[in-house]
């Protein structure tokens, strides 16, 4: 009889080399979180990580006196990455910590190594489909950048600004609402999210609770009624995160019976509001062709792809068009 004897050697290796190849890159999504290179080992900051805290970080963000920066959106959005899981939006995080959670995420659909903590584990497992949009921080911090940069609300005179994001699962749209209302001088910002899943709805809405930037409502977005309360009001600018999630089809019940419920709710108080994004392209496979779902046809396909599973191709930002693969693609070379 054979005999097959199985190596118990481990090889080191090069997570950041390895991941320069598509053949190795497309095979880690593809294993779905449960493969992990030693590149969390090496644990040097980038160039663009500071120690401050996440609430100091988007507390400078909000001053209309200071730039942001690439650097900042970064760190807010590793920072609020951290916070999601372990609860720590005051405090100053080494970069240490921050490698050690990534790596855990990369791997958190695997079994548990023996130094795991359990809890932590377990909080990645729960929450698993909001933090893969986290995880991904040159994305997460381009969205960020995509809110801000958008058309500019109208000035604070005038009542309060009313943001509201009909698809919110990290949250990390309504902060960055926040943060554009601050910066254009309001100071009565009332910034609300609709999400139906409890569990990660319930984190999000006390992370962005904890940041003064907002809240999220735990309702049905798919039903007229979920938006009673910013019926009959002016409102400022209308998201959606799920537009800009990662690996996210879109459907009638996560995105078109949203903007339908939505749009008959509010009527014509978002004729002057800025969208995010103003536009999107989704492919149908059925059709083989791609549709553009935009304000102008309140985000539905034609009648025959209603009740089609869409894949979005392009994001329209302020007349411009970024295919969904390079959203966030001019941040990488920050990270390493």
């Amino acid at each position: 009889m054979t005999t097959i004897e199985f190596s118990q050697e481990q090889t080191d290796i090069d997570g950041s080399a390895l991941t320069k190849s598509p053949l190795v890159s497309t095979g880690i999504q593809a294993r779905n979180f449960t493969t992990a290179f030693n590149c969390f080992e090496k644990r040097n900051a980038p160039a663009f990580y500071s120690s401050d805290s996440l609430a100091h970080e988007v507390e400078l963000a909000c001053d209309p006196h200071k730039p942001i920066s690439d650097a900042s959106l970064l760190n807010i959005a590793v920072k609020y990455f951290f916070a999601y899981v372990h609860d720590a939006c005051d405090v100053s995080v080494p970069y240490e910590e921050i490698a050690t959670l990534y790596g855990q995420f990369s791997r958190h659909q695997s079994m548990n190594e023996p130094a795991d903590d359990i809890e932590i584990m377990n909080r990645l497992r729960m929450w698993s489909s909001v933090l893969r949009v986290l995880a991904d921080v040159p994305r997460a911090a381009s969205v960020m950048r995509c809110v801000l940069s958008q058309s500019r609300p109208r000035q604070s005179e005038g009542g309060p600004f009313v943001g509201v994001d009909l698809g919110t699962g990290t949250g990390i749209v309504l902060l960055a609402l926040q943060i554009q209302a601050r910066r254009s001088g309001f100071s009565d910002i009332q910034t609300l999210g609709f999400q139906s899943d409890p569990v990660s709805g319930e984190r999000t809405h006390d992370l962005i609770h904890a940041l003064g930037a907002g809240s999220v409502m735990l309702a049905d977005p798919t039903r007229e009624g979920a938006y009673a309360v910013v019926r009959g009001r002016n409102i400022d600018f209308v998201a959606n995160e799920t537009l800009a999630g990662i690996q996210q089809s879109l459907s009638a019940d996560n995105c078109f019976r949203k903007y339908q419920a939505f749009f008959a709710a509010v009527g014509k108080e978002v004729n002057s509001a800025v969208f995010f994004p103003d536009g999107v392209i989704a492919y149908s496979a059925v059709a083989q062709a791609s549709v553009i779902l935009a304000k102008e046809n309140e985000f539905q396909p034609p009648l025959d792809r209603a009740y089609e599973t869409l894949i979005p191709q392009g994001l329209f930002f302020d007349g411009a068009l970024v295919p969904i693969h390079k959203l966030g693609q001019e941040l990488y070379h920050l990270l390493v």
